[in-house]
């Protein structure tokens, strides 16, 4: 394993048992260790390129480590190699992930983990809280047209497109005076750790951004095809059993232009052919029965 471009990092050599991780992130290098203190922590390796997105992702765990959520602690940040590429030293969170445990579980028992989860959030949403000069509404349109363009300069047209559109022209007053929060903006069951104490902690923040609240629920579409009772379980922790009437209206929103979204963000990617692309962007939109529920199939 070449350590080359780590010696250069503060403590490096007080550093042992260094493990390299695959998987996730291929923009990065991970590595599992124990510092000089016998803590077991995470090392992220970056191009350098990314210092202000990794920055902001490293400040944002900075703001929240006073509150003692369970999520990784800040320890180190700075350039390596030479100032070729950037490092973020992490806590380790010890524990299984939410997704591995999901499969030999009831559906009682993912009904209740979903519960957990969404009270994980539910407490990480309400500690970040921010207020911004620009309002909701006017961020999110640029976010929204930005993907739209992406999906008319592709080759690939949904069968549903037009009613998906015509709900998005016709319910933009949604966005207007939503509460800002940091979300994390990658909450699925990879990300959730059930810990050895029971709690869920929270990792891989590289995706956190100011954002509504609720935004953080349409990547739950993916968990919910497989494990539907978590995913229940998640909104009804999250809300205390207790739905905001402008909930699901909202998600059904966000939902779509995630299905929109899914179509560039797929063909980048590279990894499915278009006729896959196509129909699950269209089964996303299908979720909602031609906008006659605004409630996912898997909810009621």
């Amino acid at each position: 394993m070449d350590l080359s471009l780590l010696q250069d990092i503060p403590r490096f050599k007080e550093w042992h048992h260094l493990q390299e991780l695959t998987g996730g992130n291929s923009r990065e290098r991970k590595f599992r260790l124990v510092d000089g203190n016998g803590q077991s922590c995470i090392l992220r390796i970056s191009q350098v390129e990314r210092f202000h997105l990794k920055h902001q992702e490293y400040a944002n765990l900075v703001r929240l480590e006073p509150y003692g959520l369970c999520i990784p602690k800040p320890l180190q940040f700075g350039l390596c190699n030479g100032g070729s590429h950037l490092y973020m030293l992490l806590s380790w969170i010890e524990g299984t992930t939410v997704a591995s445990l999901l499969p030999a579980s009831s559906e009682e028992e993912q009904f209740q983990l979903g519960i957990q989860c969404g009270q994980t959030l539910r407490g990480l949403h309400d500690l970040s809280m921010v207020r911004s000069s620009i309002p909701w509404l006017e961020r999110y349109q640029e976010i929204e047209e930005d993907i739209l363009k992406k999906y008319h300069h592709s080759p690939i047209r949904l069968r549903n497109e037009t009613s998906g559109l015509d709900y998005l022209q016709t319910h933009k007053h949604l966005l207007e005076n939503r509460p800002l929060v940091i979300k994390h903006g990658d909450f699925h069951a990879a990300n959730l750790i059930c810990t050895p104490s029971k709690q869920i902690g929270i990792i891989d923040f590289d995706r956190c951004m100011i954002s509504d609240p609720y935004e953080e629920f349409a990547i739950l579409v993916w968990t919910a095809q497989k494990h539907p009772a978590f995913a229940r379980g998640q909104i009804a922790g999250y809300f205390h059993h207790e739905i905001p009437h402008d909930f699901f209206p909202l998600l059904t929103y966000y939902i779509t232009v995630y299905a929109f979204e899914h179509v560039s963000w797929a063909l980048g990617y590279g990894k499915h052919g278009i006729d896959t692309i196509q129909k699950t962007a269209e089964d996303l939109i299908d979720l909602f029965e031609n906008y006659t529920h605004f409630q996912p199939a898997w909810y009621r």
